[in-house]
């Protein structure tokens, strides 16, 4: 038994962690679906916006290809052209046009171009070199005039004989990058970096101002300091054990094949585990309080086995005994007094053993209910606030507690009450009752557990009810466990139904419902102590088996009679029949008059 109570401990430590384990990985699988997600969606938007720049370049150089105007420096209609082209995408802070020799010829923000010299320019340089085809993206650079960093975008101007005339240049505003990934409320920490594929960074959320300087490897740091950046690595999710966002991050990495852009989304695995760490301090409380519990039953059970073998030896012995006795009775009337003697004295350690047991299930219901009642209490406090304000999980978490403490203390009820009657302790306290009164308050104790699962509830009552000379505790116990018994086994959107009448000869209490019902052949064996009817629509619903037999029992004290009737998927129909010389009628009762039932709820 010592062996199979550590089993029972270690079988329980060993599914709380089994099931730590399992949302662990759970979380971490989920966090990198996110960050696979969320770098796709975003390399997907970088991509179209940067590609739309390019389509509005095209344009303007277009236009610009069969302008004779388009070297006039500033000139107005140039000019013009390029804000509304500008304006055709969030993404453009200016247009410019710009001559081989890197001077601005047109700019759609200022009516006379700034006098600077931008040959030495990535977006010039390469369109001069004819490196390029089509557009070019350059890495970021700071502006000469403002001193704010800016990302260009160019394209390549000819003359009529094909040779380099200059470029039309977008300068791309890279804010507009960091207001859409703001806009998508991310959330566990997450950091989201755009860089151009050569490395250096160009957007970054939350704010990062980005520095051309070029860094070793993609993966080596999911969102850099303003002195890094990142160069062009493999696509996929990675597990950092440290970065520059914190101790561990989940990183994915996503690269264009339209432009050159890589896409980094990175979430911080503290926030990602965040529940599940709350989850694993309750659940080393709940390992290690189940573990003491179950101990300490463990060690009652052995030592009261110890004691029933000892009795059990004892009772063997006496046997032997007695059979001696019997055989010296032949000889000798002497030893058949004394053989009765000793069979007197066995029978008295039976019954001591049997009150022994009683008194110890009575002992053990009170040891165990003192520090269930603190268990629903400190639980209950903890529901209110009073200690603080907890999280919605912690909230759900020890709802969870206490729920199962007041299942397990009204188990425990059950048990004393059951107890109680078998050792002949339990005492009735008979009056005049209002069996109206108890049905209501029996009806109202339920209406919780009947709300939840939606059951509809109706309770009828003749008008010229009789008093009832019964124990109203006892009585209300009764209806208490006949009501949440076909609750319990009343699916949701089912049917509990309450009547009670009377007759010259007897006052009857119906309880019916719309359950699953039980098998004929077992009706009988639900009146026995510790049975429940064992089959796969039953054995999901948790008890001790003791309502029922509990029920019949207060019923037959009180000289009434308890009768069950049921059919499997239609329903229970419980009938508890109180005699005639129970029933108390004032004057006024006992004159004729229509019986008509009056609806309770």
């Amino acid at each position: 038994m010592s062996a199979f109570g550590l089993l029972l401990i270690l079988g329980l430590n060993a599914m709380i962690g089994a099931d730590l384990l399992r949302e662990h990985d759970d979380l971490m699988a989920r966090a990198r679906e996110e960050t696979q997600s969320l770098s796709l969606i975003l390399e997907r938007q970088a991509t179209d916006s940067v590609t739309g720049v390019g389509k509005v370049l095209a344009g303007v150089a277009e236009v610009l290809d069969v302008r004779a105007d388009r070297w006039d420096r500033g000139d107005p209609d140039v000019r013009a052209l390029l804000r509304r082209q500008a304006a055709l995408s969030p993404l453009i802070r200016a247009l410019l046009v710009i001559s081989a020799d890197g001077r601005p010829i047109h700019d759609s923000g200022a009516r006379v171009p700034a006098d600077l010299d931008l040959s030495d320019r990535d977006y010039l340089t390469t369109q001069r070199d004819g490196t390029a085809a089509g557009n070019f993206l350059g890495v970021p650079v700071r502006g000469r005039v403002s001193g704010n960093w800016f990302v260009s975008m160019s394209r390549r101007l000819e003359t009529p004989d094909g040779r380099f005339a200059g470029v039309v240049a977008a300068v791309i505003e890279p804010a507009a990058f960091r207001a859409f990934y703001e806009a998508l409320k991310l959330r566990n920490d997450a950091v989201v970096t755009l860089y151009h594929a050569n490395g250096p960074m160009m957007a970054r959320f939350p704010v990062h101002d980005p520095v051309p300087v070029l860094s070793a490897h993609p993966s080596a740091d999911p969102a850099p300091s303003p002195a890094a950046s990142l160069t062009v690595g493999p696509q996929g999710a990675e597990f950092l054990a440290n970065s520059s966002d914190g101790p561990s991050r989940i990183l994915s990495v996503r690269r264009s094949v339209e432009v050159p852009l890589v896409v980094t989304v990175s979430l911080s695995t503290d926030q990602v585990l965040s529940p599940w760490r709350g989850k694993v301090k309750i659940s080393i409380a709940v390992a290690v309080c189940g573990s003491v519990m179950l101990g300490f039953l463990t060690l009652v059970l052995v030592r009261e086995a110890g004691r029933r073998e000892a009795m059990l030896v004892d009772l063997q012995s006496s046997e032997s005994a007695l059979r001696d006795s019997q055989q010296r009775l032949i000889q000798d009337i002497a030893g058949r007094y004394r053989a009765e003697a000793e069979l007197i004295a066995a029978k008295q350690a039976s019954d001591a053993a049997n009150r022994a047991k009683t008194q110890f299930l009575a002992n053990m219901s009170h040891e165990l209910r003192t520090p269930l009642n603190a268990i629903i209490g400190f639980a209950e406090a903890l529901e209110t606030g009073i200690f603080g304000r907890m999280t919605g999980k912690q909230t759900e978490y020890v709802g969870d507690i206490r729920r199962s403490g007041q299942h397990l203390l009204s188990l425990i009820n059950d048990i004393l009450d059951t107890t109680k009657v078998e050792s002949g302790k339990y005492a009735l306290h008979e009056e005049i009752v209002d069996i109206r009164n108890v049905v209501e308050q029996s009806l109202r104790s339920v209406a919780s557990q009947v709300a939840e699962k939606s059951i509809d509830l109706a309770a009828t009552a003749a008008t010229d009810l009789p008093s009832l000379y019964a124990d109203e505790r006892a009585l209300r116990q009764i209806l208490l466990n006949l009501l949440s018994n076909a609750v319990k086994f009343t699916p949701a959107n089912g049917r509990v139904t309450v009547m009670v009448d009377a007759s010259e000869r007897n006052l009857r209490i119906r309880v019916t419902d719309t359950g699953i019902g039980i098998p004929q052949g077992e009706l009988m064996l639900v009146m026995e102590p510790f049975h429940q009817v064992d089959n796969s629509h039953t054995r999901r619903y948790a008890g001790t088996g003791l309502g029922l037999p509990l029920v019949k029992s207060l019923v037959e004290m009180q000289e009434g009679r308890f009768l069950l009737t049921s059919t499997v998927g239609r329903g229970t129909t419980a009938t508890i029949l109180f005699p005639a010389t129970r029933l108390r009628r004032s004057q006024a009762e006992a004159s004729p008059s229509p019986r008509v039932p009056e609806l309770l709820v």
